[in-house]
């Protein structure tokens, strides 16, 4: 089977390889027929050795992107612990049965009530963040388009085609990254229902307040006593539920984030309920991840007719590597180019592969024995139509 030297990334970037000892540059005809290498999908850095670092782009324009995008990042970081925090606290809004006396009736419900008081400092303060992050979007956005304005303007001047081509794919990446800034600081928002399940946690503070009050005047009867028991229990239910809501809400925010550690900590807040929910199917998937991982994968492929390998490492924590060599008499040859990204595997098999954040292809792993697996492609987002190709991998010795 036969691919192309490399690919152009969801980042529009055009990867020039070393082949045949000189530069290669890869048209977009040679993308369709991207065969059955998701590692390469995953994007890839120049190592073209005789390249030069061409002009700088014009500081303003690269500084206030790159502060931008930081300031962005940061501020999804801050809503990640934020989704893990409300996570937590829903421990914090059960009721023990203790309330025996009147004090610890007054106890229980002095510890319920600081926790919500917190959570309603934690939702007053998400809609302040909501504001700023529609802001950090609506210049990311604005910045994003001066840069790629900058590289149109870098290939207007360029004198060759394949130059003028180069900028003009990086100018359509971060077009696509303004126009996707863009969209998000319009459509985000905390779920409709979030302002009702405060109210009514406020209120039933309100309450709490005054039954602490009402237990310190005088003992009330076991049937009384009760009675409020019950009523904690409902208020902790409705504060369960306002987290709850904040904690999806946060998450349907940061799902389009392009920080990949922001998109690896959601996801792996939702793996561990997965696999909480479902031990057999989570023992099963890491039955295969410890089959990947620790160890050096090659499989042999044909780059625009010259004979390559591609070598994959997977290591435990949730990252990959590809590199490709140029393939001799002798063996192994020169570098051709590296990517790395993270990925996740199912108790199937599947593996997804993610740029970004974003999920970039899945694939379906088949193992022939300890030191041989065949891989095939599910879906890919970059190249569609290579859905259903494969690569035979065997382990390094």
């Amino acid at each position: 089977m036969t691919i192309p030297p490399l690919l152009r990334g969801r980042r529009g970037i055009l990867i020039r390889a070393a082949l045949g000892g000189k530069e290669t540059c890869v048209r977009r005809v040679a993308v369709a027929a991207l065969a059955a290498s998701c590692f390469l999908a995953l994007g890839s850095r120049e190592l073209s050795a005789g390249d030069q670092a061409g002009d700088k782009l014009p500081e303003p324009a690269v500084q206030f992107a790159k502060e931008t995008t930081l300031r962005l990042t940061e501020a999804e970081r801050e809503w990640a612990k934020m989704a893990e925090r409300l996570d937590k606290c829903q421990a914090d809004f059960t009721v023990a049965d203790r309330s025996h006396t009147d004090g610890s009736l007054r106890d229980e419900a002095g510890r319920l009530l600081a926790a919500a008081k917190k959570l309603l400092a934690d939702q007053k303060q998400l809609e302040t963040n909501l504001d700023r992050l529609k802001e950090a979007l609506k210049k990311a956005s604005a910045h994003y388009r001066e840069v790629a304005a900058l590289y149109k303007a870098y290939a207007a001047k360029a004198r060759s085609e394949d130059a003028k081509e180069d900028y003009l794919q990086l100018a359509k990446a971060y077009e696509r990254k303004a126009a996707a800034a863009a969209e998000r600081g319009q459509k985000v928002a905390m779920p409709s229902g979030t302002g009702a399940k405060a109210q009514a946690v406020e209120e039933g503070n309100l309450f709490l307040e005054r039954l602490v009050e009402a237990l310190g005047i005088g003992p009330v009867s076991d049937a009384e006593r009760e009675v409020f028991t019950g009523r904690l229990r409902k208020h902790g239910e409705r504060c369960k539920a306002l987290a709850e809501e904040l904690r999806t809400g946060i998450e349907k925010i940061l799902q389009d984030s392009d920080a990949p550690e922001v998109r690896q900590k959601l996801d792996g807040g939702a793996k561990t309920k997965a696999l909480a929910a479902s031990p057999q199917d989570g023992a099963a998937a890491k039955r295969v991840l410890g089959l990947l991982a620790g160890a050096s994968w090659s499989s042999p492929v044909t780059i625009a007719g010259v004979r390559c390998v591609t070598v994959v490492r997977f290591s435990q924590a949730g990252t990959c590597s590809q590199s490709t060599y140029l393939l001799g008499p002798k063996g192994r040859g020169a570098l051709v180019a590296t990517a790395s990204g993270l990925f996740d595997v199912d108790a199937h098999g599947v593996l997804r592969f993610y740029q970004a954040g974003t999920l970039v292809e899945a694939g379906k792993v088949s193992f022939l024995g300890k030191d041989q697996w065949s891989y095939e492609i599910l879906d890919n987002l970059i190249v569609p139509g290579i859905a259903g190709a494969r690569l035979a991998f065997a382990r390094e010795p």
